[in-house]
């Protein structure tokens, strides 16, 4: 239990940093963010055109007894890099086979 209120608290902070961006930058294209409950995932996105989006994609992992953060960009149309994005993060954590 105790993990998941770090996950959420780690949300909760990745959410905050967005939120001061964009007050601050007010950019024409807003960030969004988004984690996974009970995962090891953060997603920095963003829509640079209609029907389109770029995904920074952050994933917790321990390699080889340490912990590190494995970092992978995705861009194009929203549904199906979603998708793709969605599915580097599951083969990154062990949950289904990298294709």
């Amino acid at each position: 239990m105790a993990e998941q209120g770090l996950q959420k608290d780690a949300m909760d902070v990745l959410q905050a940093w967005v939120d001061e961006y964009n007050g601050r930058a007010r950019p024409a294209i807003r960030l969004g963010s988004a984690g996974e409950a009970g995962g090891a995932q953060l997603r920095l996105k963003y829509s640079p055109a209609e029907g389109q989006v770029s995904i920074l994609h952050m994933v917790a992992v321990s390699r080889n007894g340490r912990p590190s953060i494995l970092v992978q960009r995705f861009e194009g149309p929203a549904a199906d890099t979603a998708v793709q994005a969605g599915m580097w993060a599951s083969a990154q954590l062990g949950r289904r086979p990298a294709v």
